[in-house]
């Protein structure tokens, strides 16, 4: 009777000292995750102000900046402006709609960025003015369309 009584009294100490490691747990894995979070935040604030005089005197459009390496499509067509149709973080799923692209006759590229994103690359240009116009046309086709300027 007297050991019940011992292992009774010990599994109430020590039940809450779990709980508590668990709560540690949680605000260390809260604390790192917030830290991550806002480091992508800074990456993801490269921008870059482009004027484009051709359109308006006195327009300006923002384009995100990103250092971008090609990882499928022809070299010669990765130009400095690129029209990206969509962007994933599983390279397998950017694979296989960059294989879609494909077979849908556009001169798709697959690139990745600084921040271990994949995006799928529709039109590459030499300037903003032709990126615009290429991104109003597949602006339908394609809703997430965005251009983002290649730093490297």
């Amino acid at each position: 009777m007297r050991k019940y009584v011992v292992f009774i009294l010990l599994g109430l100490i020590l039940l809450p000292a779990c709980k508590s490691n668990l709560e540690a747990y949680n605000m260390a894995y809260q604390k790192l995750k917030d830290k991550q979070e806002a480091q992508v935040n800074t990456r993801a604030k490269t921008t870059m102000t482009v004027h484009l005089d051709s359109l308006s005197k006195d327009s300006s459009t923002i384009y995100r900046t990103e250092n971008l390496t090609l990882l499928l499509g022809n070299e010669k067509v990765f130009l400095d402006f690129n029209v990206v149709a969509k962007t994933f973080i599983n390279r397998t799923n950017a694979r296989g709609y960059y294989e879609q692209m494909k077979e849908d006759k556009y001169p798709a590229l697959l690139v990745q960025n600084q921040d271990q994103l994949y995006r799928i690359i529709v039109a590459s240009f030499p300037t903003p003015e032709l990126a615009e116009g290429r991104k109003a046309e597949l602006k339908e086709k394609f809703p997430e369309i965005s251009i983002v300027f290649r730093k490297n």
